[in-house]
């Protein structure tokens, strides 16, 4: 092993960069997109077997403000997901940098941007908590609900992306605006971690672009996921 791969090992499972990794493994087309799809689906389509859903609206409640404060509460688990991949993580990466270099060097992370990385990948995990959610209200099924959304997760975007890009030049632009895409050009920021500028990699999207579009996605699928709501026969 060159010098120079030992330095690129290095950058990757000690601190700083190690922090960046965790996040991005944390990110809405990795692991804690997966977890976040197992738990919405599993928390939202319960609520039909347990009869809960039918508890609150009972009581008055407007179906369209019952769901969306449904999924607005799944927001602190999507945060408590990404805030333990980074701790575990952090620990971890934190033991090997000491015992790598003897130090943590925390003299080259910035805590704000630190901040920022966390919130940036949180936001990456609700197209996908807001699809399952969708699949979760119209199904009424935990296991339609996680299954189709893990399988979107793992496969079917991935092949979507590749198809599209096979279909000329009109279609070629489509992928990037996929919820994946979207997510990775707003991960790519976390880079910022380690305040060296000339690190950070180039992205072809517009970081507003990006956040604009996760937007678009997400209450998409949620005002999908309201009028199915509006529109269920919940006697049954």
């Amino acid at each position: 092993m060159t010098a120079e791969d030992r330095l690129e090992i290095n950058e990757v499972i000690t601190w700083p960069g190690a922090l960046v990794n965790v996040l991005n493994f944390a990110g809405g087309n990795a692991l804690g997109g997966l977890l976040f799809v197992v738990l919405v689906g599993a928390i939202t389509a319960q609520e039909y077997n347990w009869r809960t859903l039918h508890l609150w609206l009972s009581r008055g409640i407007p179906r369209p403000l019952l769901g969306a404060a449904k999924f607005t509460a799944l927001l602190l688990p999507a945060l408590l997901i990404v805030l333990a991949a980074l701790v575990t993580g952090g620990i971890i990466t934190g033991i090997i940098s000491v015992q790598v270099d003897g130090s943590l060097h925390l003299d080259q992370v910035n805590i704000l941007q630190l901040l920022f990385s966390v919130a940036r990948t949180t936001y990456t995990l609700l197209p996908y908590g807001a699809l399952t959610f969708l699949l979760a209200v119209a199904s009424r099924s935990t296991v339609v609900a996680i299954s189709c959304g893990l399988s979107y997760a793992l496969l079917l975007e991935s092949v979507l992306m590749q198809l599209l890009g096979l279909l000329g030049e009109t279609l070629r632009s489509i992928p990037q605006y996929m919820p994946a895409a979207l997510g990775n050009s707003l991960l790519v920021l976390n880079q910022a971690t380690d305040m060296v500028a000339s690190s950070l990699p180039a992205s072809s999207m517009s970081p507003m672009i990006a956040v604009l579009g996760i937007a678009v996605w997400t209450l998409l699928f949620l005002g999908l996921s309201l009028l199915i709501l509006q529109r269920q026969d919940l006697t049954a």
